[in-house]
């Protein structure tokens, strides 16, 4: 199925392609396909230089489950349409209605969750380069505008990338205009998506009604947004270069986590503040869907406050909160309580505390000749001193010790708060005991009745890893 390619249209598309490096030679692409104009078009453009690049192509279409014998009309279509030009297909179903009741999200917002964790999911399962999206120059105006409704920063009013990760964006600086001349002289077929038309969608409202209302003031609106999205894009991109440097050098970042020093980041321009609380929460949720420009205000509204003392809960089941003298980012999983069932320690051998990743070796030597390492993770204890077997729990309330050097009881309590240990990690730290009675507050310090002294003839050690 060959059809002639409009010079016109192939090398603006080319020069688009070159200009954000979006293709290599030897390419495998994941086509996004609906059915619509836009993803027809960008499917045979695809077909049609697949020999001169030397592409793969796939092709991938959704199911939302929203439109019923429509959507099944829209798969069978592009399943039809692939087979033409033959091009392998996987054609997906998704519940897109129960996911937006369950997240609390936007019929819009859910499908577009479904769709891109979707095309990820394929796209590692073929072994996909890219992943082609039929966004154009209308979608660039119609999100910028959105986005300037909503409320957004330069990275928001950058509309669209034409490049994000593996994702890329053939036809982001060609017309919806031009894609439809390009359908009509090619003899394109293409299905009509009616909630393309529902007017209680945001984007419709904006397509149909704001953007006519905006062009009878500047007849040459849509070149003079797409102009300023190119100059935003480029500040944003300097701007983050500035922001990565120093998220580098203040960061302490781990899996699912991040934590900043709060006067570090207050000592930034309102600008890079902004940028490294996003970058703060990237790193955390791997993206930003969801999160807005107000989310980022708050975040930053609550640093001007006295005491600086805060937490909030942000879209993707992350948070935020402030822990002494920094701000925290994390997974929300990471600080739910996990059950920590009383364990027997082996001795001598190994015990795998598994709630906690955990696994503590204990073995007996002789105290002749040792030398003690100092440590968090492992213990230097008189043996003949514990009374009964030794175990490993959470915290308990009223859990007190004499912590190693002195000469007083202290609250476990008033030790973690006096050792700055964050109240959400509380929990995670395993506490050993004998007899109930704590023998080593485990990564911190043991109790000063269990230290080795010269009368010590046995020496236990234990040794906490992961």
């Amino acid at each position: 199925m060959i059809f002639l390619v409009e010079a016109w249209f192939f090398d603006r598309v080319l020069t688009t392609i070159q200009k954000y490096r979006m293709l290599e030679k030897g390419d495998k692409v994941l086509v996004a396909v609906s059915g619509g104009p836009d993803s027809v078009a960008l499917l045979h453009f695809l077909k049609q230089i697949e020999p001169t690049h030397h592409l793969t192509l796939h092709v991938f279409h959704l199911n939302h489950e929203i439109r019923g014998k429509e959507a099944a009309g829209d798969a069978q279509f592009v399943a039809g349409l692939a087979s033409k030009l033959g091009v392998p297909t996987t054609l997906m179903n998704f519940d897109v209605p129960a996911l937006a009741e369950r997240e609390k999200l936007s019929l819009e917002e859910a499908a577009r969750e479904a769709r891109y964790s979707l095309m990820d999911e394929v796209a590692a399962k073929i072994g996909a380069d890219k992943i082609a999206l039929g966004h154009h120059a209308d979608d660039q105006v119609e999100t910028f505008l959105m986005r300037l409704i909503r409320g957004a920063g330069l990275e928001g009013l950058g509309s669209i990338a034409p490049v994000r990760d593996r994702y890329i964006r053939p036809f982001i600086e060609i017309t919806k205009e031009d894609i439809l001349r390009y359908i009509n002289d090619n003899g394109l077929e293409y299905r009509i998506d009616a909630s393309n038309e529902d007017m209680s969608i945001l984007r419709n409202r904006v397509r149909h009604e704001l953007i006519p209302f905006l062009t009878s003031y500047n007849p040459q609106l849509e070149g003079s947004l797409l102009k300023t999205i190119e100059i935003v894009r480029e500040d944003q991109s300097h701007l983050d270069e500035l922001a990565n440097g120093i998220f580098d050098s203040l960061g302490d970042a781990g899996e699912g986590f991040v934590r900043i020093p709060i006067q570090g980041l207050i000592a930034q321009s309102a600008s890079l503040r902004r940028r490294l609380v996003r970058k703060c929460i990237k790193w955390v949720k791997s993206d930003l869907r969801g999160i807005e420009f107000k989310h980022v205000e708050t975040i930053l509204d609550g640093l001007e406050a006295t005491p600086i003392q805060f937490e909030l809960e942000l879209p993707g089941k992350a948070i935020v909160f402030t822990e002494y003298e920094r701000l925290v980012f994390a997974k929300k999983e990471l600080f739910e309580p996990i059950p920590l069932k009383e364990t027997r320690l082996a001795i001598p051998g190994v015990t795998m505390v598994e709630p906690l990743g955990l696994i503590i070796e204990a073995d007996y030597v002789s105290p002749r000749g040792l030398e003690f390492e100092i440590n968090g993770h492992v213990a230097h204890l008189d043996a003949d001193k514990i009374p009964g077997e030794l175990t490993v729990r959470s915290r308990k309330p009223g859990d007190s010790f004499m912590p190693f050097g002195m000469m007083g009881e202290k609250k476990l309590q008033d030790f973690f708060v006096d050792e700055k240990v964050p109240r959400r990690e509380r929990d995670f730290i395993p506490i050993i005991t004998a007899d109930d009675k704590i023998v080593w507050v485990a990564g911190f310090r043991i109790d000063e009745r269990y230290r080795v002294t010269e009368e010590t003839k046995r020496v236990l050690i234990l040794k906490i890893r992961g």
